[in-house]
């Protein structure tokens, strides 16, 4: 082929084709996913996006998620268990949130979420002010 004598058509048409064989490709490409996909026995994305969150930039991607850096979680209730301790050795005044969050070492956030959710089912908690709650002693 000859690029010196290509005429305009001649380029359009070799445009056009080439266009085809990228589509093409990527038909292809998909098609195999779906085949390997489905040897491994997992289910094949039906369409070309990806769901999700975009991953933020200059963030390193990686196969296997890793642990480093990540503290576990605590065992079921031990939240519970550590506010209501902490609302019995304040006594009678009670504690505001944040003091709460620094002596039992959890996020305000969490603290605040525990005393709306779980907090709201137990009737010893009583709120005595904005984001101040105290144990109430059980009547015999």
């Amino acid at each position: 082929m000859n690029l010196t004598n290509i005429t305009s058509i001649g380029l359009r048409n070799l445009i056009k084709l080439t266009e085809r064989k990228e589509s093409l490709i990527k038909q292809i490409e998909a098609i195999e996913g779906e085949l390997a996909s489905l040897i491994l026995g997992k289910p094949a994305r039906t369409s070309g996006k990806r769901r999700g969150r975009p991953a933020k930039k200059g963030a390193k991607t990686s196969v296997q998620p890793t642990t480093e850096g990540k503290a576990k979680r605590a065992p079921r209730g031990s939240i519970k268990k550590k506010i209501i301790n902490a609302l019995k050795a304040a006594g009678n005044d009670g504690m505001k949130v944040t003091d709460l969050s620094k002596k039992i070492g959890v996020k305000n956030s969490n603290v605040h979420v525990w005393f709306s959710s779980t907090g709201s089912k137990l009737p010893e908690i009583k709120k005595v002010g904005k984001g101040h709650y105290k144990l109430q002693e059980k009547k015999s």
